[in-house]
């Protein structure tokens, strides 16, 4: 088995992109969902479930400035200042500290979104929820009628198995590139999956889909990194404990 694509979403909820490598700290995926957007006065990141808009922007920091892209409007590009300002918001529970970051990205995602809000910088793993690296097989996929990889927001993607294949590797130790990982369980799935994974629209019926199928809305595994190192597209896959 070979991976076939690699991926994460720089901003929590936002558009999941396709990468060349990413770089697997102890910690998970370096950058995977650096930045979120918070409601300052609830103190609450905001999550996709509840703001399907979040996927309609995507933000990137591959560069030395931030780039936003909203619909309807031009691409905003500034460098990633952090105010000064902190914040302890509600994660799905738990209390996370994030740095809010100064720029014009606050206006933008507003308008975007329809509630003032604020970009801010979150620990790593601070706004993860779940397993800090996660997987899916190309044949999942398939047996759902061919998903779109980023609708289902998978870190890595790998080719050459039969349906829910990885669904075995739970309780094992994959090597991938030049990291090991071990995944713990498999990813329970919600109401996200039936968004577009460009615009963010509700309707598609794959959560009920996926729970007919299987009984349960399960859909790839989630792990930890036991070996830190780097995958890109074409890497083996192999199971070694």
């Amino acid at each position: 088995m070979r991976v076939s694509r690699v991926g994460y979403a720089a901003a929590k909820g936002t558009r999941h992109l396709a990468r060349d490598q990413v770089v697997l700290a102890a910690d998970g995926v370096v950058g995977d969902r650096r930045w979120c957007f918070v409601d300052v006065g609830a103190r609450q990141v905001l999550r996709t479930v509840a703001h399907p808009g979040l996927v309609g922007l995507l933000l990137d920091d591959a560069g030395d400035d931030l780039v936003l892209e909203a619909p309807g409007r031009a691409a905003l590009r500034a460098p990633a200042v952090l105010s000064g300002e902190s914040v302890t918001c509600d994660y799905w529970g738990r209390e996370v500290a994030l740095e809010l970051v100064d720029g014009p990205f606050a206006e933008a995602a507003s308008a975007h979104l329809g509630r003032r809000v604020r970009l801010a910088q979150a620990p790593a793993g601070g706004v993860v929820y779940g397993g800090s690296v996660s997987l899916v097989g190309e044949g999942s996929l398939a047996a759902l009628g061919g998903l779109d990889p980023a609708r289902v927001r998978a870190n890595l993607v790998v080719e050459g198995g039969r349906a829910f294949a990885e669904d075995d590797w739970v309780g094992r130790d994959v090597a991938v590139g030049s990291a090991v990982l071990r995944f713990t369980t498999r990813t329970p799935r919600c109401a996200v999956l039936d968004l577009d994974p460009l615009t963010g629209a509700r309707g598609s019926g794959v959560l009920t889909a996926l729970t007919t199928l299987r009984g349960t809305p399960t859909l790839g595994v989630d792990g930890h990194v036991l070996r830190p190192g780097t995958v890109r597209p074409g890497d083996e896959v192999t199971v070694v404990g």
